[in-house]
């Protein structure tokens, strides 16, 4: 086939930082936006023209749906996924979809169900997994760089939440009726980086705490996973600062993620001196929206099953809490 076109479902600030730029990053032979649609009058148009963007703008769902395109990306609220998402799906269009997949685990299944009965591609746009520095940590835990995992800790607190910080206004992050929450913003990409490293977990148990939101906005998850190791996810959007660290622990050494994010640490057992690997170092490896496109060419039927992962953690974290023990996460086998 030719280059991939797409219509853009929600141009807000993901889609400004995110979802167009990787997609012009492709090149105009392999994906274009022919279309773009968003709820309020006008925000479709002051985006495309900020990235010189040429598209049809619609006025509703449905219209961008009818239109002779490929592939959407769906941008919004976290409670429209699942439907724009089916809509698009029964529209014969290949669906990139925002994190997390669904709200619920059973709607998520119902959008596996569909793509692959209508033979399209359905993927979550897991960010992390295509950034460089978040792909050298997995490469090292895999090639044996740490021994046999032992412990995963991960801390990722702001003294804000998103509609303050990242994207004021966006008051939806922080609205129970939207679905929005630390759980589903924040938990959905540590949780599934830690898994992405560690593997499976068999049981979850968290605490969570609605402080100054309607929604969880601080969460203390702790994961046991399949191969004995441990793992803790502290998170917050109410701490009087903020700070990040990703930390992994082996019987042969230990990977930490340098406060700024700018590389990692990689020590060895024994206290001896730590090598460490800059991002900017690190060669580029294509994004999300590549590996969608790629999946499209190719025919790919389980470019879903990472976001289906992440949110199995999600829901498990927000179980757990309700029932004060440990939950197990609902997993569900690609094929």
């Amino acid at each position: 086939m030719g280059k991939v076109r797409f219509g853009l479902i929600g141009c807000g600030k993901i889609a400004d930082c995110n979802h167009i730029p990787e997609i012009l990053s492709l090149g105009a032979d392999e994906a274009e936006i022919t279309a773009m649609y968003d709820i309020k009058p006008g925000k479709a148009e002051a985006l495309a023209e900020k990235h010189k963007l040429s598209p049809k703008f619609c006025r509703s769902l449905e219209e961008i749906l009818s239109l002779d395109i490929d592939a959407v990306m769906i941008a919004t609220p976290n409670c429209f996924h699942y439907p724009q998402t089916i809509a698009a799906l029964n529209a014969g269009k290949h669906v990139l979809v925002e994190k997390p997949m669904a709200s619920r685990v059973e709607d998520a299944d119902a959008m596996i169900t569909l793509a692959r009965r209508k033979k399209l591609v359905l993927q979550v746009n897991q960010s992390l997994r295509f950034i460089p520095l978040y792909a050298t940590i997995k490469d090292l835990i895999d090639d044996g760089a740490i021994g046999k995992p032992l412990h995963a800790r991960c801390l990722r607190t702001s003294v804000s939440s998103p509609d303050v910080g990242w994207s004021p206004g966006a008051t939806w992050f922080v609205k129970k009726k939207y679905e929005g929450s630390l759980v589903t913003d924040i938990a959905v990409h540590m949780a599934d980086v830690l898994q992405w490293y560690f593997g499976p977990v068999r049981k979850v148990q968290a605490i969570t705490r609605n402080l100054l939101h309607e929604v969880p906005d601080n969460v203390t998850a702790m994961f046991d996973f399949a191969n004995g190791a441990t793992g803790v996810l502290e998170l917050s959007w109410t701490f009087p600062s903020g700070y990040g660290a990703l930390e992994l622990y082996g019987d042969k050494g230990a990977i930490r993620m340098l406060p700024d994010g700018s590389g990692i640490e990689l020590l060895p057992a024994g206290g001896k001196p730590g090598k460490v690997i800059k991002g900017d170092d690190l060669p580029k490896m294509p994004n999300s929206h590549a590996c969608f496109v790629r999946g499209i060419r190719e025919k790919a039927t389980d470019n879903w099953a990472v976001g289906r992962g992440a949110l199995a953690l999600c829901m498990a974290i927000i179980e757990a809490n309700a029932a004060g023990a440990a939950v197990k996460p609902k997993n569900r086998r690609s094929r």
